[in-house]
Order: C-alpha cells, then structure tokens, then sequence
C-alpha cells in the first residue's frame, strides 16, 4: 500500500472518469437530507455530508427486495430469480462506520457456512471508496465500539482530506484499478504531518471509550433487572433505530401473489422492536412487552452479537441517537447498565 496525492479538482474528474465503467452510488441531498444514490455528475455529491439519513446497506440488504417470481401452470411450478448486480457499482464517500458495519453484516449473510446469494452478488461487484471523518458529529461514538474516524478497514480505496487536496491509498486491487490513468502526485512528509494532526483533532471530538466487557457482564446478569423498565418507559416502538442502523439485520418473507397462478417472494427489512415480531401462531409472544423488546436490542448487540459471531452490533454511527423521536441514547443506556448494581 502506498500513498499518493489528488486536488481537489482531479478528484472530481476522477470521479466523472469512473462513471463512465461504473454506476456510481453517493452521498447526496434528496428532499432535505443526504442519502446514497446513483449520481449522474460529481456536483451531485454531498462531499461533506459525515452520516446519511439511511446507511448504504440497503444497497446490498434492499428493504423490500423480490428474491423470486412464481408461476403456476400445468408444466408446474417455474421459479423466475430477482435481477442481480447489472454493472460493476462504486460506493463512493463511505465512512468508517459504515465499512465496519458491511463486515457485520457479512457474518450474517456471506459466510462459508450460509451465504446469500441476492447480497453475496451486490457485494462482489462494487468497489468500495473510502473518507475519514475530519469533524465527528456529536452524536458519533465510533471509538467506543473499537472503531476509528479513519478506519481503514473495509476499503478498496481510502480518502483522507488534507485541505487543499486528498491523500489517496489503494488497499486492493480493486482499488488500484479505480486510480489507472489518474493524475496523482507524490506525498510529502508535511502532508503526512497534516494527515496525523487530522486524525488526531478527529479523536479528540469523540467520547471516551465505554468499557464493553464490563457492560456485557452486566447484561448476562440483568436479565431481570427494573433497569429495562426505565430504559423502555419512552419508547414508542416505532423501530426507527433499527431501521437506520447500518449493523441491524431482521427481515420478514412474504409471498405476494400477482394472480391465480403467480407471484412474487419479496424480503422486507422487520424489527425486533415490533410487536408481532416475535408473535407466534399460538398467539403466545416471548417479548410480549416493551421492557422485553428494548432489553433484546441491547442484548444482541452487545452480548449476543459478541458472543455468537465475535462482532459487536454496533458501530457508533449515532443515527439512533439522532433520529430517535423520544431522544433514547443508546450511548445513556449503556452507561446506566454499567452502573446498574
């Protein structure tokens, strides 16, 4: 791995030059907030936007996604597969958190033992670019679930703003490819000064880090506690948190007939802080309440997740925090299961 230098304006043209192989997804404003989406022009792109609205995992994990289409007829039963990846893809402007939370989400649905063959596709034909997070917002918390503000990990290709251009490093051959023919300039050892004292301002925005291990402790040991009934008495259920963290992975099937012989087999993104998430056809509910759908959430992500597939499910985007209506701070309930006797 080696780092080069773009300006700013090359960077551009750079970009302008890939979506010419490539379709494009960035940062960029729709309807008030920034989200990820094909672009047609560089001046689409939101450069500075540090945490979209929703995560790019809906690129790979749709929230409605047709698997297969059905029909019936007296040859049988024929089985049409929803469309895949068309033409190599470029996510371009992702930060840290992100990256980290499409490696999570991998160990659900890419792995050697269960691969899904609908994400596994989108994943291995787009390229994944890179920027570290100069500013952290103050809802970020990366560092408190081991992540950094310039992660490298995850990447194909990692940007770092220096001001008056960006330092480039390419970190796999897909990577290298994105920079053939580009106009890039050696980097000297002021700009790797500048990189550091970047990198180092960025750490300073952020919270100390929470001691995790002590909390998943806790939380084997609490399974009862009257903590959850605080913690959940402001929830509404409403499931935004889950629905916009980039880790979180619930989903329903459902078959949606089209006619008398056809159909669609659709997967939308579910909740666990739904009701009739866990309602079974009994009409017993395990999580009837919810102090007991508030408690799972907290559990998956830090004793469950750990436990299970060695990754917290958490990556300290701080979109729950943002976004919550009732303003429930996931950083608050970790620290009060941290005191909680």
């Amino acid at each position: 791995m080696t780092r080069q230098k773009i300006s700013r304006a090359d960077l551009g043209a750079l970009l302008a030059k890939l979506q010419q192989d490539y379709t494009v997804y960035a940062p960029a404003e729709v309807a008030g907030y920034s989200t990820f989406r094909p672009i047609t022009s560089p001046e689409e792109v939101d450069w500075y936007c540090l945490v979209t609205r929703k995560p790019p995992k809906e690129l790979f994990f749709p929230q409605s996604e047709t698997l297969f289409e059905y029909i019936c007829s007296s040859d049988g039963l024929a089985l049409h597969p929803g469309e895949g990846v068309q033409r190599e893809r470029i996510l371009w402007g992702v930060r840290p958190c992100d990256a980290r939370a499409m490696l999570v989400q991998d160990t659900v649905f890419n792995t050697s033992e269960a691969r899904d063959v609908y994400y596994s596709n989108k994943r291995e034909h787009t390229t994944i670019v890179g920027i570290g997070c100069n500013e952290p917002l103050q809802t970020c918390f990366c560092t408190s679930v081991g992540g950094r503000p310039f992660r490298h990990e995850g990447f194909d290709l990692f940007l770092t703003d220096i001001g008056d251009a960006y330092l480039v490093e390419a970190l796999t051959p897909k990577g290298d490819k994105l920079l053939e023919g580009s106009e890039l300039f050696p980097v000297s050892q002021a700009d790797l000064r500048t990189a550091q004292a970047v990198e180092q301002a960025a750490r300073q925005r952020l919270p100390a880090p929470i001691d995790l291990e002590h909390i998943q402790k806790r939380l084997q040991e609490m399974i009862n506690s009257p903590f959850w009934d605080e913690a959940q008495a402001p929830c509404l259920g409403c499931g935004i948190c889950t629905f916009l963290c980039p880790v979180c992975h619930c989903f329903d099937i459902v078959d949606e007939p089209v006619n008398a012989s056809c159909g669609l087999r659709v997967r939308n993104w579910d909740t666990c802080q739904y009701c009739i998430y866990t309602l079974e056809a009994s009409g017993h509910n395990p999580r009837p309440g919810g102090r007991e759908r508030v408690r799972q959430r907290l559990m998956h992500k830090f004793d469950y997740q750990p436990l299970r597939q060695n990754v917290l499910g958490c990556v300290g985007c701080g979109r729950c925090v943002q976004l919550c209506p009732v303003n429930i701070d996931i950083r608050q309930l970790l620290v009060g299961i941290g005191a909680t006797e």
